[in-house]
């Protein structure tokens, strides 16, 4: 199976060579490594040209407009521009960060995977941050969700789902759709993936909770999942009570404004049946016997 690599990037001198030398490093190298140099001010684009002029597998794509941060839909904006260049056929496309450490079996093991699993669509590792010295799992999603940090999906699944959505969420929209269109997902929990660049702050902000919260409302949550989910956020996440708010108010500013939905009415029923399996399904885990 080959597979090409999408890596949008921005500001990412400290970490960008360290990311590339552990994909040189991999005993199943890509088909195609794509940076894309997302308006960087720093020497990004100096370190991805030198890497580029040693190894031929690399090409750069240069994205000059100037674009506000948008959690969510800047990244996805990048990640298409990079998709735009691909000419190659591939079997299965990778977005990777490039804050990134990987296994030198990473990419052997994710073919694996694919090849044992025919209807397997999305695929990775798990992802960890370093704390006292030691390097632990980074804390803020499902363990059995694929990180939108390095999400590989099988080439037929991406097409499926209809590629990617510019928005905060598109990498929980992403799984809920190829589940809906009945692909399998996987994470292989001892392909641990280094951050060196864990999520700050900003993550947590009430702006950014806001974010979720229109995020939740476009994927057609409705209200009491969202609710159950605020409650839970503001229980987990500083300013505490607060994040929970956000997500709400998030939520409630989307319904006043009727934003556009980015799944279709049948696809959202899907995602709320499979959504209240799910809260059931932690519940009973909580309750005691």
């Amino acid at each position: 199976m080959d597979y090409i690599i999408i890596m949008p990037a921005y500001n990412e001198a400290a970490y960008l060579g360290r990311t590339i030398e552990s994909i040189a490093k991999q005993s199943r190298r890509p088909r195609r490594l794509i940076i894309v140099n997302d308006g960087s001010t720093d020497r990004t684009a100096h370190i991805a040209t030198a890497y580029a002029e040693r190894y031929p597998w690399i090409h750069i794509v240069h994205n000059e407009k100037k674009e506000k941060r948008a959690a969510g839909a800047k990244v996805v904006r990048a990640f298409y521009i990079g998709f735009q260049a691909i000419d190659e056929p591939y079997d299965l496309l990778t977005k990777l960060d490039a804050d990134l450490e990987l296994p030198p079996d990473y990419f052997e093991r994710m073919i694996a995977l694919f090849v044992a699993d025919a209807r397997l669509g999305i695929a990775g590792g798990t992802i960890a941050i370093e704390q006292d010295g030691q390097w632990v799992y980074e804390n803020f999603s499902d363990t059995d969700h694929v990180k939108g940090a390095f999400k590989t999906w099988r080439r037929q699944c991406f097409e499926d789902i209809g590629g990617l959505r510019a928005s905060i969420g598109w990498d929980t929209a992403d799984e809920l759709l190829a589940r809906y269109h009945g692909w399998n997902i996987q994470v292989d929990n001892s392909l641990q993936v280094r951050h060196y660049r864990p999520l700050g702050a900003e993550t947590g902000s009430i702006k950014i909770r806001m974010k979720v919260g229109h995020g939740m409302y476009r994927l057609r949550y409705g209200f009491f999942i969202t609710l159950i989910s605020a409650i839970k956020a503001g229980y987990l996440n500083k300013p505490y009570g607060l994040t929970g708010l956000a997500v709400l108010w998030g939520w409630l500013l989307s319904w006043l404004r009727r934003d556009a939905p980015m799944v279709t009415p049948e696809e959202g029923r899907f995602i709320r049946r499979f959504r209240w399996q799910r809260m059931r399904g932690k519940l009973r885990k909580a309750l005691p016997e």
